[in-house]
């Protein structure tokens, strides 16, 4: 998941202005509890955190294991606190999951965009393969990522599809949990297409039966299930 399509910049006078900005607010308010956010294989997880830190330009904050092991995989955060007018965009410098420690710099305002879905998606490992019954032939991809509203299929040879055309997918999911395979079967719109060089990212949106809903929404709940026990595994080690 590219982590630029999860917010929008706000920027209120000029990067370095804003990031002056946020500075002195941290600085400013020592004792203040904020709130982190980071998205791991498309799941929200947001945990408190406390300032260490705050030396020039650059913010240590303690923070929780499970955080720490999501800011670890997208070297970056979200902050989210009551002594800033949007929510802050951090990099990382320097994360250790098991001192519970993580070091930020270049901080902006912006606006978490992943919070305006209606629906939870998240990324799905290994990818199932896809295949597309499109106008121009039968094309072969792999689901990256799904939500009951829509899904994401990477295509590794560019087709020129027409945007708001119908077409049926099918993929099969299985989850580790129940080792079930849910075989899909549905007509999709395309919504996008993006990329500059193979693999290409095909948005569509889908509408899913009473029934096929039901069934997304357990699988989409177990793999919630599967993504956390995997945090948890990993910072118990």
């Amino acid at each position: 998941m590219n982590i630029a399509d999860l917010y929008s910049t706000r920027i209120q006078k000029t990067f370095d202005e804003d990031q002056a900005e946020i500075l002195s607010i941290l600085q400013a308010h020592p004792k203040q509890v904020l709130k982190l956010i980071n998205y791991y294989m498309g799941m929200p997880l947001s945990y408190p955190a406390t300032i260490a830190q705050i030396d020039r330009g650059v913010v240590d904050l303690d923070v929780q294991a499970q955080q720490a092991f999501t800011i670890e995989h997208s070297r970056s955060t979200f902050i989210r606190s009551t002594i800033f007018k949007y929510d802050v965009f951090a990099m990382a410098q320097y994360v250790n999951v098991r001192k519970q420690a993580a070091t930020f710099v270049k901080f902006s305002y912006v606006e978490i965009m992943a919070e305006r879905r209606n629906f939870l998606r998240l990324q799905l490992e290994p990818s199932p393969e896809t295949v597309i019954e499109s106008p121009l032939g039968v094309i072969d991809g792999r689901v990256c990522d799904i939500s009951l509203s829509g899904l994401n299929i990477m295509i590794d040879t560019y087709c020129p599809l027409e945007k708001g055309s119908e077409m049926p997918i099918r993929f099969t999911l299985t989850t580790i949990e129940q080792g079930q395979d849910l075989n899909v079967n549905i007509p999709a719109i395309l919504y996008s297409i993006s990329g500059d060089a193979p693999p290409y990212n095909y948005a569509f949106a889908i509408s899913p039966d009473t029934l096929l809903e039901r069934q997304l929404s357990h699988f989409i709940f177990q793999r919630q299930i599967e993504i956390i026990r995997e945090i948890k595994d990993a910072v118990d080690v």
